[in-house]
């Protein structure tokens, strides 16, 4: 007989053994994917050129896979001290230029600072788009050029508003809300020139309200009591994760979750969870063998 034995419908001996296996392997495969994407973040924010990460970040791999197969450790090949090694990796690339610290960079203060010197040059544009349009706003328009981008705008919106409801992240929503404030003006006979002021101008700034906004709930939301436990969990991308658009759904263990990653996981991956962040799933993909 075989050492399969069937118990209240679920397999033990060999096939639990096998399952402790690959659900250890997905372990070390998660704590190393997490390690190697902190690492490759740090390179970035020290100001190294995207395409030597890219190399650097694929020779780690290389030397953690090897490293692997020797029966050798995460901390055999970068240290007690990850921080430490990406700095002495990254200092021929770094020159003369002032850099976040290992911690700064973990904690996610560098990417917050980037983060509102991004928001507050949206707000400046839009705000300023805005004002030149209302200069603009009494002069009148053509009754033949605005009956006919009244109709547009008043389509684009509602075409970008039903597109919104497919799609997650916010993405289009900035550009409905903005096609909608032109189509008014369009419809009181605002010149065309303000219409298209207003349409970036207001798009602009809706799109860096929603990403604060975004932001502030994830960081916000305290995971519920034993969401950790999905930690680890694997499961498959049902939506493109785009860490630009902030867009992004997994599906793990039957239930779909919002989902962010450090590069962009197409539709049909499959994915490991590597962090509960707020209402999203940080998930990392799980290497082929």
């Amino acid at each position: 007989m075989g050492a399969r034995i069937y118990l209240n419908g679920r397999k033990t001996g060999r096939v639990s053994e096998t399952q402790s296996i690959v659900s250890s392997a997905e372990t070390l495969m998660s704590e190393r994917g997490l390690t190697i994407s902190e690492i490759e973040q740090y390179w970035l924010e020290a100001g190294v050129p995207r395409g030597a990460v890219t190399e650097m970040r694929q020779e780690l791999e290389q030397h953690l896979i090897e490293a692997e197969a020797e029966g050798r450790t995460l901390v055999d090949v970068v240290g007690a001290n990850p921080g430490d090694f990406a700095e002495n990796w990254a200092i021929a690339y770094r020159g003369g230029r002032n850099t976040a610290s290992w911690a700064e960079v973990r904690s996610g203060s560098t990417a917050r600072r980037r983060a509102n010197r991004r928001d507050l040059w949206m707000y400046g544009t839009g705000i300023v788009a805005v004002l030149i349009a209302a200069a603009f706003v009494g002069q009148g328009g053509s009754d033949v050029d605005n009956e006919i981008w009244r109709w547009l705008w008043t389509i684009f919106a509602v075409v970008m508003g039903i597109g919104e409801m497919f799609t997650a992240g916010f993405f289009l929503l900035p550009f409905a809300i903005g096609a909608s404030v032109a189509a008014v003006l369009g419809w009181v006979n605002a010149p065309v020139i303000a219409q298209w002021l207003v349409f970036f101008g207001v798009s602009i700034v809706s799109m860096a309200y929603l990403r604060r906004f975004i932001d502030r709930q994830d960081e916000g939301v305290q995971p519920v009591i034993g969401a950790n436990r999905w930690v680890s969990s694997t499961g498959i991308v049902l939506d493109d994760i785009d860490p630009m658009s902030g867009s992004g759904m997994v599906k793990v263990d039957a239930e779909e979750w919002r989902a962010t990653a450090d590069q962009h996981i197409s539709k049909g991956t499959r994915i490991v969870v590597t962090e509960v962040r707020g209402t999203r799933f940080v998930v990392e993909p799980i290497e082929k063998a």
